[in-house]
């Protein structure tokens, strides 16, 4: 008479590892998916970071401007006259140079470049006040544009403001 173990032929062990192939495929796709979403949150940091960091230089420049005593818009030191012809100055400017004025508040030391900003004069506004009853005033026009780099070089926002003072 034979015994019911002497008939086995290692169907459990085929089924197992055809299981554990399974697993092992489900689990290296779900690593895969984990791996893009922790470069997705980096780049997202990266340039939320970035945008903060414009933003700020935006608004130095538009205290500068209300400070007063702004000097010559000779092309030095982020002072420009808008570019009448060809490409406008905020893309023809060495953003990592000495014609653009570096942010000096603090809060941004991790980023790639420091943020940096540069005015343009439009001039003064037309001939009457634009808005209701406020005084007739000199009022000029002014572009504000700020660049600042994420936490590495990819990462890149450049903001722009007319700002009217």
């Amino acid at each position: 008479m034979k015994h019911p173990s002497d008939t086995q032929n290692g169907a459990t062990l085929i089924i197992s590892m055809i299981f554990l192939l399974i697993l092992t495929v489900i689990g290296l796709a779900g690593m895969e998916v984990v791996s893009m979403e922790e470069k997705i949150a980096g780049n997202a940091r990266s340039r939320n970071i970035a945008f903060q960091a414009a933003e700020a230089a935006l608004l130095e420049g538009e205290a500068l401007i209300k400070a007063g005593n702004l000097p010559a818009f000779d092309g030095s030191d982020g002072f420009f006259q808008p570019a009448r012809t060809g490409a406008p100055v905020w893309l023809e400017v060495d953003w990592a140079g000495n014609e653009v004025r570096a942010y000096t508040g603090v809060g941004f030391q991790e980023l790639e470049q420091s943020p940096a900003y540069i005015i343009e004069d439009y001039g003064p506004a037309p001939e009457g006040s634009l808005e209701l009853n406020q005084p007739e005033r000199a009022r000029r026009f002014y572009r504000v544009t700020s660049r600042s780099a994420g936490l590495n070089r990819n990462t890149e926002v450049i903001l722009q403001t007319i700002f009217k003072y």
